[in-house]
């Protein structure tokens, strides 16, 4: 929207603040996952120097996902779980100016019915060179705790994760904007999945699944850059980005995406997109283990690794997504936008059973209105 909004700024009135409303349907083929997203931004001009905004988010998630576990004998689809819950969050930020400085402090607060996320932040910008250039910091740290799961166990658990992002805006020509950021994470406490299990295969019974277990400590680096691209003659503009991640679960991923932005006449806005993603496996992942834990003769015990996870996810993988956004101006105070995308993630590990693996339709309708 940031993007559009920027297209479109040479037919805008100057406005003092902004309302948005979108609705988002996520739904995975074969009745897999499904997530709908109502979502509620505002943000207002209070005095010259300061702004606030503030965001409410509704999630409901139903469906099924895969619990971990091996697919029965003679077949190749993974068990399922069903899965039923509300997301709820909002978050509130203040924004304060003071000459080229814009300090930003926010408060955000989730929950679920098994999960709560308490998280403040606050980003700092510098604009310099007559606003050609902008320095970007900021610093957030979540309190989360999981109050139930499956494999969780009695008593709830806690996760703190802190993340510092860097970051330069910079106008290179009048029709050419680069954005380069770095970002540093670090979380701990409890990492691993409470919903996903895994199966030790000389268990005596075979459906039978135990806590899977990841490491207590995670750290994360985050390198993106962006390249915005006006084409005059096109009247269009390109938005290419490459984003590189690392952590130390032993992931590597490489994104990289191009979205063109059409102006039809003065009013129409076509925006198609496509993004190609793709990560090595962690470390600890594995499809099961020949052990059983609840025979302590049994030789193969010593062998079980410290660390272990059957979750798809952290399988080595791929995604495409490819799609087309349109958003429309009737007048001068009103923005209406629709998008639909395609999703279709395959493993690259020639192991995980291909039925592990999404796919999914994305279509996303929304307005803002100015004020």
């Amino acid at each position: 929207m940031a993007a559009v909004l920027l297209f479109f700024a040479r037919h805008s009135r100057a406005a003092e603040g902004h309302a948005d409303y979108k609705y988002e349907v996520y739904a995975e083929d074969a009745n897999r996952t499904t997530v709908r997203t109502h979502s509620a931004f505002a943000e207002a001009k209070l005095t010259s120097w300061l702004d606030v905004q503030g965001q409410f988010v509704h999630d409901a998630i139903s469906g099924a996902t895969p619990t971990g576990g091996l697919p029965p004998k003679g077949s190749n689809k993974v068990p399922l779980a069903e899965l039923d819950d509300i997301r709820r969050a909002v978050q509130f930020a203040p924004g304060l100016t003071l000459g080229p400085h814009t300090f930003r402090p926010q408060i955000a607060y989730s929950t679920e019915s098994d999960y709560e996320s308490v998280t403040p932040s606050l980003t700092w910008t510098l604009d310099l060179n007559r606003k050609n250039t902008t320095l970007t910091a900021g610093v957030a740290h979540s309190f989360d705790r999981l109050t139930h799961g499956i494999y969780l166990g009695p008593v709830p658990q806690d996760k703190d994760a802190t993340d510092v992002l860097l970051g330069v805006a910079q106008v290179l020509s009048r029709t050419t904007l680069l954005n380069v950021s770095l970002a540093l994470g670090t979380a701990h406490g409890y990492l691993s999945d409470p919903y996903k299990g895994f199966q030790f295969t000389e268990y005596p019974d075979r459906h039978s699944l135990f806590p899977e277990k990841r490491p207590r400590h995670r750290t994360r680096q985050i390198f993106l850059a962006t390249l915005n691209q006006a084409v005059e003659p096109a009247d269009g503009a390109a938005e290419m980005t490459y984003r590189f991640y690392h952590d130390s679960f032993g992931i590597f991923s490489h994104t990289v995406s191009l979205e063109w932005l059409q102006n039809v006449g003065k009013y129409i806005l076509i925006a198609p997109l496509f993004r190609y993603y793709e990560q090595t496996e962690a470390d600890f992942y594995r499809r099961s283990f020949a052990a059983d834990p609840s025979d302590s003769e049994n030789p193969h015990n010593a062998l079980i690794p410290q660390f272990y996870s059957a979750d798809y996810r952290l399988s080595a993988l791929r995604t495409l997504t490819y799609g087309v956004g349109l958003t429309v101006k009737p007048c001068k105070w009103l923005y209406l936008d629709a998008a639909y995308k395609r999703y279709a993630m395959a493993g690259l590990d020639g192991d995980t059973p291909a039925s592990s693996y999404a796919q999914a339709n994305v279509c996303t309708v929304g307005l803002r209105l100015f004020f």
